[in-house]
């Protein structure tokens, strides 16, 4: 998709066209939406409208998928701007526009494209960024838009970079000198990713990481209805679409996932993120036919 944007997008790659999918500009943005379905803390939603407010920071308007209004307040700085819209704005642009973004990072390992989903915190980019230490190839950070082609499900490349924790980058002896950071005091930091794949890519496999209690990884694989839940709670910002006209579309989509590929709950422990165990696990466990 091609965006054309009054605020500079730090991840977004730019490029020379007249045409755009999307359009980002700076205006007013109105208090609330007038028939809001959905509303959290931040957030107002129906069909075809979403309002985002951040305290101190922006106010975002998208609507139809196409249009993304920027209020900016104050001194607010296009790096805090940037990190919204590629991030929670766009998880709205791609709902709006009938597609199936989930909360996922992918990437292509020994021929495999696997897709690794999960909460904030569980610890899908620092995975995600060890395999690639490892000789995998990045498809999508943070948010992983699956399209179909021919009834198969593809992952549609994002951007060469990847968000990460300062911690994940000590974990994974990655220094964090001259990295840009994503936003303000927070310590996460932009890693640029120079092994990517730039072309959709059929999926093999979707993990859905999380922790547990004991201290052993735990692979265990999902069937039926089982799936589908675990494909529905890990898309992005699902409740921003619950009850509107986007729901039914959503859960077709997650159906034809869920029905298409293996989904294994991969259960770490909370104590310790060994990446080379869940590294380890997913190819002698879950992944045991590499060179079919």
């Amino acid at each position: 998709m091609y965006v054309r944007s009054q605020f500079p997008v730090r991840i977004f790659e730019p490029c020379e066209t007249y045409n755009s999918d999307i359009v980002i500009r700076e205006g007013m943005v109105m208090n609330d939406l007038k028939n809001p379905i959905n509303k959290g803390v931040a957030y107002q939603s129906n069909t075809s409208e979403f309002l985002l407010h951040v305290t101190d920071l922006a106010s975002f308007y998208v609507k139809d998928g196409k249009e993304i209004t920027v209020m900016r307040k104050g001194n607010t700085s296009a790096d805090d701007i940037s990190a919204f819209l590629a991030g929670t704005v766009m998880g709205a642009v791609l709902h709006q526009r009938c597609m199936l973004p989930l909360h996922a990072c992918s990437v292509v390992y020994k021929g495999k494209c696997l897709v690794f989903a999960g909460v904030s915190g569980s610890g899908k980019s620092t995975l995600a960024a060890a395999f690639v230490k490892n000789g995998a190839r990045l498809i999508s950070d943070d948010i992983s838009l699956i399209e179909f082609l021919d009834n198969k499900p593809f992952v549609r490349p994002s951007y060469p970079v990847m968000k990460v924790w300062k911690d994940s980058l000590k974990h994974l002896n990655i220094s964090c000198e001259g990295l840009q950071k994503i936003r303000g005091e927070l310590k996460k930091y932009y890693l640029p990713v120079t092994a990517f794949q730039d072309q959709k890519t059929l999926i093999d496999h979707v993990f859905i990481l999380n922790i547990h209690n004991k201290g052993e990884v735990i692979a265990r694989s999902l069937q039926g209805i089982h799936k589908f839940n675990q494909i529905k709670g890990h898309t992005y910002f699902f409740g921003s679409i619950r009850k509107t006209g986007l729901e039914r579309n959503h859960f077709i989509l997650a159906g034809k996932l869920a029905n298409s590929i293996p989904v294994t709950l991969l259960l770490r422990p909370m104590s310790l993120f060994n990446t080379g165990n869940l590294i380890g696990t997913i190819e002698n466990t879950v992944m045991d036919k590499w060179n079919e």
